[in-house]
């Protein structure tokens, strides 16, 4: 879900603030001066025309009491009429109200539409600038507030504001980022948790099963040596079990913690390396190992050689003669591809088979294998910033990517 605003063109959407309130100042300006000089001359005519009207109604009666100056006499052309009378005692009372409401008003005509244009262009300034993004970040931090991140916050503008939402939404997306490892650490957490209590539960209910039987009939002496023997043997067997479950939830919940530490080294002897740790593993398998690329990485190498055993432990396990191995560096990627001659992934196995505690039949009839070996191999390489590729070729092949910095 969005928050957003999204409008049709406008001229002056990515002027920064400061410029788009310059602009609204001056429209404002221009506004004022457009309303208030024609209202102030309208007001000054309106009181134009009562005076001429009295004046026209009483002329004769005023000119009886005027007379005529000139400087020299009476001069033609350059003369004034010189009234002794004010004219506006001859107003009517309603006129005469009228005459000064129209003069105080072409005063106050400037002040009151200034007042009004100031009040309209923050109002507008406002309703155009600032309450559309102020909504946005309001709803976006409520519902940050209330834990909700699955939504994107955008502003269709480069002013001051579109940085700040565009900050609000890198904030949104870190956050979403976190929340979501977070709770894709506490997920995987609890699938593992509840895979290892549904696998203890076996062993578990068979030694209960067990010791009550010897508990029951062992003071009855009604168990030989023999059937005794058997069924100690049968529960050291469960207990080594238990053993291995613990052991492996101990080093599962430690690789999940370790911080890794890359190294520089070459690739050539990276590769020796490996390939030297393939014969000695798979000493009873052809190893068909290949490398292609040169040049100085940082890996970790416990990171790498972890996961590299565990690939190579489940190719010996499924393979018929041949194990296949190619490393290979291209850019900031360093793969390491194991294929074996076996039977290859199950469908169902090749979408979960790096969840942990992931096992097909036959590894659930071999009670010492857990299914956390691809597991394992996935952890390490999106620690060291890669990912696992599980797929089928002439049998089983699985590619271990791991981000790495060449020097050159």
């Amino acid at each position: 879900m969005e928050v957003k605003n999204k409008r049709g063109f406008h001229p002056f959407r990515n002027l920064s603030l400061k410029w788009s309130f310059v602009l609204y100042v001056v429209l404002c300006v221009i506004a004022i001066l457009l309303v208030s000089i024609p209202l102030s001359g309208f007001f000054s005519q309106l009181q134009d025309d009562i005076r001429l009207y009295y004046e026209n109604l009483y002329r004769d009666e005023i000119a009886k009491q005027a007379y005529l100056v000139s400087d020299d006499g009476v001069i033609q052309g350059e003369k004034i009429w010189v009234y002794m009378e004010d004219i506006r005692n001859r107003f009517s009372e309603r006129d005469s109200k009228l005459y000064d409401l129209y003069g105080i008003l072409s005063i106050l005509v400037v002040p009151i539409t200034s007042v009004i244009g100031v009040i309209a262009t923050g109002v507008i300034f406002y309703l155009m600038k600032l309450k559309r993004p102020l909504l946005i970040l309001d709803s976006a931090s409520g519902r940050i507030a209330a834990g909700d991140l699955n939504f994107k916050v955008e502003y269709d503008s480069h002013n001051e504001f579109g940085r700040l939402v565009a900050s609000f939404e890198t904030m949104r997306e870190s956050l979403y980022e976190t929340n979501r490892e977070m709770w894709q650490m506490m997920e995987a957490r609890r699938r593992l948790n509840s895979a290892f209590a549904h696998d203890l539960r076996t062993p578990l209910t068979v030694l209960r099963g067990y010791c009550d039987f010897l508990l029951k009939y062992v003071p009855q002496g009604k168990i030989s040596d023999e059937m005794a023997l058997s069924t100690l043997q049968t529960i050291d067997v469960y207990l080594k079990r238990l053993e291995g479950y613990t052991e492996v939830m101990s080093s599962l919940q430690k690789l999940e913690e370790i911080e890794l530490f890359p190294e520089e080294m070459s690739f050539e002897s990276l590769c020796h390396e490996l390939k030297n740790m393939a014969i000695m593993l798979a000493s009873k398998k052809k190893i068909d190992f290949h490398s292609d690329g040169y040049g100085m990485i940082y890996v970790d190498l416990r990171a790498v050689f972890q996961a590299y055993e565990n690939l190579l432990s489940n190719a010996i396990r499924y393979a018929e003669s041949e194990i296949k191995i190619n490393c290979a560096v291209e850019g900031d990627i360093f793969s390491i591809t194991v294929e074996d001659d076996g039977p290859g992934f199950l469908p169902e196995a090749l979408k979960r088979a790096t969840e942990p505690y992931f096992r097909i039949e036959k590894d659930i009839s071999d009670g010492m294998h857990f299914g956390i070996g691809l597991y394992i191999c996935r952890l390490m390489c999106e620690k060291h910033g890669g990912s696992l590729i599980i797929e089928n070729a002439n049998g089983g092949k699985v590619t271990a990517k791991f981000s790495v910095k060449q020097s050159k």
